[in-house]
């Protein structure tokens, strides 16, 4: 493991990190980013403002923390083989993942991180796109140049759809299978945008 080799100083600055950074999402969750000020996180995690600051710019780096965790998550699928299954399958998997990520979160946090003022969702070059673009650009997918002149634009389109679905499903307070419907509209843009299921390697 990676802890073993710090020293006691840095393993205890990564367990006031994660302490921070526990309290904050609980409060996010409770009282929404706005509302929750950084003196308020640290009265609860008991520490001290400079500590909060030695860890986090701000209450918005929090946020972007989840992003970054999130985003290791999807580093797996780099292992991905045309041999595994289809391609249609492997982003079927992969934008399922997604969405069990997403479910993994309180419903309540959910519904205030999936809004029009949180422009992390259109950071440039996160892991979580560059991940599947990387893949399909690997495996030389085909693509309908009516609907995706590139794998970039593919997989825009289809967190495009998948964030659609979950905003739909907060407004709808949950009232709907998220997986089973994204999977559907997984289904109705691949069948569109792939051309063939196996591209042939160079």
């Amino acid at each position: 493991m990676a802890h073993e080799h710090l020293t006691n100083r840095q393993k205890q600055a990564l367990e006031t990190k994660e302490k921070v950074y526990k309290v904050a999402m609980e409060k996010f969750v409770e009282k929404g980013l706005d509302e929750t000020s950084i003196s308020e996180i640290c009265k609860e995690a008991k520490v001290s403002v400079g500590s909060f600051y030695n860890h986090f710019a701000d209450k918005e780096a929090i946020i972007y923390e989840t992003f970054q965790r999130a985003d290791l998550n999807f580093e797996k699928f780099l292992n991905y083989e045309t041999s595994q299954s289809s391609i249609k399958e492997f982003i079927y998997d992969y934008m399922d993942y997604y969405m069990g990520f997403v479910l993994s979160y309180d419903f309540e946090f959910i519904k205030r991180f999936y809004n029009t003022s949180n422009l992390f969702f259109v950071q440039k070059n996160r892991p979580m796109q560059g991940v599947l673009i990387e893949v399909l650009e690997k495996i030389q997918v085909k693509l309908d140049p009516y609907f995706a002149q590139d794998c970039q634009e593919l997989v825009e389109m289809l967190f495009m759809s998948a964030r659609g679905t979950i905003f739909h499903w907060c407004l709808k307070q949950g009232g709907f299978d998220l997986q089973e419907v994204n999977r559907k509209q997984m289904e109705i843009i691949l069948d569109r945008v792939l051309m063939e299921e196996h591209p042939s390697s160079v």
